[in-house]
């Protein structure tokens, strides 16, 4: 197994106010690790916290967010690192793809010039030899030449999401992350962009990849391992082909119950609002095999060995499965 590449270690993170109410907590003790080479799918319904931790790992918070915890990469704690020292890693060793492609890209330049600016000033290339490299990379994402000299609105929403994509590898990161690549994507173009990133894990191999997404196709067809989160928490952890068999935690199978190929079945109640969180285990309000523990004591990490030998990792009481 390859040494990871990222380890995260207890995050919390908490956004204060402008007026005297308390912090708000949008992550509570969240710990991952994502291996060189590896692709882990953090997955949950909006609002989650997923979005939360991507931008915490590349410095991007608001300056309202209180951070605490570790974020290690490369014998560093990123958030001890100097401003400037970030921001030199972000965008060259950690690649950051925002969501809502049509959003993120200057609507004011043609598309290759966009990605030629990484070259230019991540890397240092010329000019001439950024314009080359933006075509080649374009080009290794399935897109024409033509895409070069047209302006971001006049593509489709899965083109726009590989132009950022582009932007994002030009960098020749160590570690690319995605937040939800494939949202507010035709449902004929889903398939387009997930291709890519199975194309991404063969050409690029010793990249690691984390897809923060509530797709569950892109999750299954690319990843590695999936963490499930919920209200902040990470309820759960392991390997990519043993979850999408048998999930260990109960919010996790209403997941996949919830799919319409599993049977469409709405999970009961709605998430808790940020700030409102329950007493005990964050999902004990919507869970349908709840016992008093579950209200009264929050459930530690446990790390077990499931069907086949493999390590998985739950917040449960109960541990039970599908």
């Amino acid at each position: 197994e390859k040494h990871p590449m990222l380890t995260i270690e207890n995050l919390d993170v908490h956004f204060t106010s402008n007026g005297s109410g308390p912090p708000v907590t949008a992550l509570e003790k969240a710990s991952l690790k994502l291996g060189a080479g590896r692709t882990l799918a953090l997955i949950g319904e909006s609002g989650s916290g997923k979005s939360i931790l991507g931008l915490a790992v590349c410095g991007l918070l608001p300056s309202s967010a209180r951070v605490a915890g570790g974020i290690f990469f490369s014998g560093s704690n990123l958030l001890k690192l100097p401003r400037e020292k970030m921001r030199s890693l972000r965008g060259r060793r950690i690649a950051f793809v925002p969501q809502s492609a049509g959003l993120s890209l200057n609507p004011t330049m043609v598309c290759g010039c966009q990605v030629s600016e990484i070259y230019l000033h991540r890397r240092g290339y010329a000019r001439g030899k950024a314009r080359v490299k933006a075509r080649e990379i374009l080009s290794r994402l399935g897109l024409l030449n033509s895409i070069c000299t047209t302006h971001p609105h006049r593509l489709s929403g899965g083109m726009r999401q590989r132009v950022l994509v582009a932007m994002g590898l030009a960098g020749s990161p160590d570690i690319l992350i995605a937040d939800e690549p494939t949202k507010g994507i035709d449902h004929s173009r889903r398939s387009d962009v997930i291709d890519m990133f199975v194309r991404l894990r063969e050409k690029k191999p010793d990249m690691a990849m984390l897809l923060i997404t509530h797709d569950l196709d892109l999750a299954e067809k690319v990843s590695d391992e999936v963490a499930v989160m919920y209200a902040g928490n990470i309820l759960e952890c392991t390997p990519a082909r043993r979850f999408f068999e048998t999930p260990l935690h109960p919010y996790s199978r209403a997941l996949m119950k919830a799919l319409p190929e599993r049977g469409l079945v709405p999970i009961p109640g709605t998430s808790p609002r940020p700030g409102t969180r329950p007493e005990g285990c964050v999902f004990h309000p919507r869970c349908i095999i709840s016992s008093p523990e579950c209200l009264r004591c929050r459930p530690p990490e446990r790390n077990m060995v499931v069907n086949g030998g493999d390590q998985g990792m739950v917040r449960c009481w109960r541990h039970a499965r599908a």
